[in-house]
């Protein structure tokens, strides 16, 4: 008699089978789309001042996550919604303004 696995699936595995997602074509999220791209203009009022990653297009900001004049920035190389680029940092996806990158 063959052992018996036990196997949780996790949340995107099981969004996949329901047809919440599809791994193959999910450009939005591929990082091989993504370009990098350099962060300008914020001001500086202090150490603290970054470009910040938001959940959505001028929504909350995502704590913990942004960029300074002159980092590396990875933006998605057609994707955005209006003046917001969709970014990518340290396993997190969110939104940053246009205006601070080039």
């Amino acid at each position: 008699m063959a052992e018996e696995k036990n196997y949780e699936m996790n949340e995107q595995e099981l969004e996949g089978i329901a047809g919440g997602n599809d791994q193959g074509g999910d450009y939005i999220h591929d990082l091989s789309r993504f370009l990098v791209r350099h962060v300008h203009g914020v001001i500086h009022y202090d150490s603290t001042s970054c470009l910040t990653l938001r959940k959505t297009p001028g929504g909350e900001v995502i704590y913990g996550y942004g960029w300074q004049n002159g980092d590396e920035i990875l933006v998605h190389g057609s994707y955005k919604e209006g003046g917001w680029l969709f970014a990518y940092q340290n396993g997190k996806y969110g939104y940053v303004d246009a205006n601070y990158v080039w």
